[in-house]
């Protein structure tokens, strides 16, 4: 039972990590693009909304870095079941 609780941790971490460079990597092209789409019509550009398209922009990166955090979590619990596992 250890080792099905250690590849439940392992796609865990896998879909932190997928999560969390998916937000780097979209905050990273709005940041070059200096416009926000949502593919429906809405717009946000940096010139018209600066405080808006920061909020965006820095609240992505955020929820970035908590991925990296529920990463780290992910591979010390990994580890522990499979150390335990062995």
């Amino acid at each position: 039972m250890d080792w099905v609780w250690a590849i439940i941790s392992m796609f865990w971490t896998v879909g932190a990590w997928v999560v969390a460079s998916a937000c780097w990597t979209t905050a990273r092209r709005w940041n070059a693009m200096g416009v926000i789409e949502n593919g429906v019509g809405f717009r946000l550009r940096r010139e018209e909304n600066p405080f808006g398209f920061s909020l965006a922009y820095r609240g992505t990166q955020l929820v970035a870095a908590l991925g990296l955090l529920f990463v780290a979590i992910g591979i010390a619990i990994t580890m522990g079941w499979i150390a335990r596992a062995l």
